[in-house]
């Protein structure tokens, strides 16, 4: 039996279809559990402290690192902090033929961070508007 371009594709479509309608569809309240408002961010935020910084792409070669000016943290502070988003991850790297090692390094899921600036943000603009009804209230009073 032949098989043409536009059978492979009629194939392939309905292997996608299948496979789409074993699909499961979770309901992000059943999935979360324990679900908290993040309460003091500013506060925790203001601990950490950002840095700029070269990886030693000469010296970790093999971990094939981004090069050039970095933007960061270090997770021995963000560890003390927010030990949460302070993690070890690790890379497998090849030593040479069918010879792999796994380094293992502190990282900050810096991903994780975005939730605690949405919240600081939202505590600053909570303090912005309450000190501008205080301005407002002081300058009705002159």
């Amino acid at each position: 039996m032949k098989f043409s371009k536009h059978t492979a594709i009629i194939a392939f479509s309905v292997i996608i279809g299948l496979s789409t309608v074993n699909a499961q569809l979770l309901n992000e309240h059943e999935l979360k559990i324990n679900i908290q408002d993040i309460r003091n961010s500013t506060e925790q935020l203001k601990k950490l402290t950002p840095i700029t910084f070269d990886y030693d792409t000469k010296k970790f070669n093999k971990l094939n690192l981004p090069q050039g000016n970095q933007y960061g943290f270090l997770a021995s502070n963000v560890k003390s902090i927010l030990p949460d988003i302070a993690m070890q991850s690790s890379q497998v790297y090849s030593l040479g033929k069918n010879t792999t090692k796994t380094a293992r390094y502190d990282s900050v899921d810096s991903e994780s961070l975005i939730p605690l600036l949405v919240a600081a943000i939202k505590e600053q603009q909570q303090q912005i508007e309450s000190l501008r009804k205080e301005l407002e209230a002081l300058k009705e009073k002159e």
